[in-house]
């Protein structure tokens, strides 16, 4: 397939924000998605998802003057194969009702379905990756490796922050979340930028340039997801950065309860401290941007304004603003 195709040519065309970008590749993807895949059941798991991680593999290719553009397209559609995969099975063991606001597709279609569907949405992925090559393929598995060790870390993790607590061994807790955001979240838009950039043909060291911002997004992106729910009252496991950060604020006293601690937290101490962390990973990975002189000029800046919109637009419905 010619690699300099019309489509390439209109897409590869300068942006105001990325917000226009995201909002011009979103259909673009959802295009390509509904073109590759006929499976009915695939694509109600795939409909009505933001298409993020597969737009930010796009903009690591544009960004690293990638020019097979059709090949580009191909491997956004494996990532967001993966990424509603692991979803689909994240509802089975959280016992979520409701996804992208439709019924999830274990309520939808039965546990049993739903676990052979998402084994199949990893399977067609992974026959993406292979089809890209050997590097491809290997970074696939090993981004996926990451994903399910942190789910199962997510598992376990509340009985072992309890006992943390006890310990007062605040340290350990904060370590400990921060490593489950990193395998769970992180690892998957760090595999995004990176394979953006490898179907560029980026240098080596500019293609851990981009998994090292991917991951930066990733982190401020998880964050900014676990601050609506913390605000919402939702007391799940990301209830433990905000008890550590708060057992280390008032000197590690208190009670040892998980639920009384949060009960005691100030929103506005807990809202605050969240946009102090998610600004942090988002001037890393503009840092990471600015320090990076082989990106293309045109997408620079978009890069720059990428982590900031979308936490911005995760944060929306709670009226904070990063």
């Amino acid at each position: 397939m010619a690699k300099n195709t019309p489509r390439r040519k209109k897409l590869m065309k300068k942006y105001k924000s990325f917000e226009e970008f995201f909002s011009s590749y979103q259909k673009l993807i959802r295009e390509e998605i509904n073109k590759r895949i006929k499976d009915e059941d695939m694509r109600y798991a795939l409909n009505g998802g933001k298409l993020l991680r597969p737009s930010i593999l796009m903009l690591s290719f544009v960004a690293c003057n990638g020019k097979n553009f059709e090949r580009a397209i191909e491997s956004a559609v494996g990532i967001e194969l993966a990424h509603s995969a692991s979803l689909i099975h994240d509802d089975i063991m959280d016992n979520d009702k409701e996804r992208r606001g439709r019924p999830a597709f274990h309520v939808k279609k039965g546990v049993g379905k739903a676990i052979l569907i998402g084994h199949k949405m990893i399977n067609e992925a992974f026959r993406i990756s292979l089809k890209h090559g050997k590097k491809n393929a290997q970074i696939f598995l090993d981004s996926w490796n990451e994903a399910v060790t942190g789910q199962i870390l997510d598992i376990d993790v509340t009985a072992k922050i309890r006992e943390l607590i006890k310990k007062k061994n605040i340290g350990e807790i904060i370590r400990e979340y921060f490593n489950i955001i990193n395998l769970k979240t992180a690892s998957l838009f760090s595999v995004a930028c990176r394979a953006g950039a490898i179907e560029a043909d980026a240098p080596e060291d500019l293609i851990e340039n981009m998994a090292k911002y991917g991951r930066e997004v990733g982190i401020a992106y998880q964050l900014a997801d676990d601050l609506v729910d913390m605000l919402n009252g939702k007391l799940d496991d990301s209830i433990m950065l905000a008890v550590a950060k708060y057992r280390e604020h008032i000197g590690k006293e208190g009670a040892d309860n998980l639920t009384d601690i949060f009960k005691s937290i100030d929103r506005e101490f807990l809202k605050n401290m969240y946009i102090e962390e998610i600004k942090k990973h988002i001037e890393k990975a503009q840092s990471i941007i600015s320090s990076e002189k082989r990106i293309n000029p045109d997408f620079a800046k978009i890069l720059k304004e990428a982590p900031v919109y979308i936490v911005n637009k995760m944060l929306e419905s709670v009226e904070v603003v990063v």
